[in-house]
């Protein structure tokens, strides 16, 4: 389209912006009207735009239609996991979750490939109206065999009214709150866009925090904080996916430009870290209704940071076999701390709470992914300016620094009572 980078990048932040601003409001219009409708909901709106999208030949069409794709992304990602844990009881939920995280991971994975392939055979149209069909048979499948109680709002929030002013309060603040880190990273902490943007999101904070001690703002439920597992899941899961998403705007590069391999070789190692995340999922939630939810997202966290360190260390002549290792070790240290954190989040989640507790999930994932973006690369970008590094010696700074941060996000689990309280 003859577009610059920079305008590229709006595609992404706005994506993300958007997806980060709507979790909260997902959840509490499911805790209040039931799963059912409003997974409807997202489910045509991400299929309507992606249609829309496909239909396009200029950019700012396609930056407007990315936030609605992001609203119906978030509305997704945050009902899945709540239908879940409804559907499941606290002895099975783990398991159940760990399936469920296992399998997103995979569906990230195969869009991916098929993405590449789509684009490259047919054109970048393909890559939107493909997923069309995938829409329509979501969209029949909730609505013949989403019914029941699973459907339907908890006897203890279907008299409670929605809290629109305090929705949109809330989208606003987490939407700009993204923006503001998404273009600091584009144009520079210190510039005046950003520096509005943050400020704007202090002002938002405190219209937000001054509604919800008033109770005018319930969008966010009185006691939701108080539930096990609740501070030390969400927390953890910020934390390990700042840690984590290096592999999917670092590794690329390291792998095309210092190992000198192809897209080819990229998606084969992308595809091994997908398998044995969605390994790691199935035996974590498995042990998460066995040995507890802690100590497995600990452990998992843990491989990950391992895994971080490997994929860091391999160094400017790096042999397959330790990247392939590193890879693997990662993958499955990843999937065990999905899997077990949504199970400690979750799990002591009252049923009429769930879509808020996994929309808080979500959003600490969608913030995580934007952060370790913008901390990485300003990272990556410090190391080689500053102190004169080569790509290979900041490439490494920045993961042994990912890898310390997964160590850490795994000690706030352990160490819950004593940070928290």
């Amino acid at each position: 389209m003859g577009e610059t980078l920079i305008s590229v990048q709006l595609i992404i932040i706005m994506y993300h912006g958007a997806r980060s601003g709507t979790g909260f409001v997902a959840g509490g219009i499911a805790d209040k009207f039931g799963i059912k409708w409003p997974l409807i909901a997202g489910i045509v709106l991400y299929t309507v735009s992606v249609g829309f999208i496909s239909l396009q030949d200029s950019l700012t069409p396609i930056v407007a239609l990315r936030i609605p794709q992001g609203i119906g992304v978030a509305i997704l990602f945050t009902l899945a996991p709540a239908l879940v844990a409804r559907a499941f009881g606290s002895s099975r939920r783990g398991a159940a979750l760990g399936v469920t995280l296992g399998a997103m991971g995979l569906g990230t994975f195969t869009g991916t490939l098929g993405g590449g392939f789509l684009g490259q055979e047919i054109g970048w149209q393909a890559i939107f109206w493909a997923r069309i069909p995938i829409g329509i048979t979501l969209l029949l499948g909730s609505l013949i065999w989403l019914s029941g109680d699973l459907a339907k709002a908890l006897p203890g929030r279907a008299n409670h009214r929605f809290d629109l002013p305090g929705s949109i309060v809330l989208f606003a603040t987490l939407f700009t709150f993204v923006v503001a880190l998404s273009f600091a990273r584009v144009e520079g902490w210190l510039t005046p866009l950003p520096l509005v943007l943050f400020a704007a999101t202090v002002t938002l904070s405190f219209v937000f925090a001054y509604g919800k001690r008033s109770g005018r703002f319930t969008i966010f439920p009185a006691g939701l904080t108080s539930f096990s597992g609740f501070k030390s899941g969400t927390a953890s899961n910020l934390l390990l996916t700042v840690a984590s998403f290096v592999m999917w705007f670092l590794f690329p590069f390291y792998v095309a430009d210092v190992m000198g391999r192809s897209g080819l070789t990229l998606g084969a190692l992308l595809a091994l870290m997908a398998g044995m995340n969605f390994a790691g999922s199935g035996i974590a939630g498995w042990l998460a209704d066995r040995a507890g939810d802690r100590p497995i997202t600990f452990i998992g966290t843990i491989i990950t940071a391992t895994g971080l360190f490997l994929v860091g260390s391999a160094g400017a002549s790096p042999s397959m076999s330790t990247v392939v290792i590193g890879i693997a070790v990662l993958g499955l240290g990843f999937g065990m701390h999905q899997a077990a954190v949504y199970a400690l989040t979750l799990r002591g989640t009252p049923g009429e709470h769930t879509g808020s507790t996994s929309a808080a999930l979500t959003v600490s994932q969608t913030i995580g992914t934007v952060l370790s973006i913008a901390l990485m690369t300003s990272l990556l970008n410090w190391q080689q300016s500053s102190n004169g590094s080569s790509f290979v010696e900041a490439y490494r700074f920045s993961y042994f620094v990912a890898a310390g941060i997964a160590v850490v996000s795994g000690l706030i689990v352990l160490k819950y009572r004593r940070i928290f309280t």
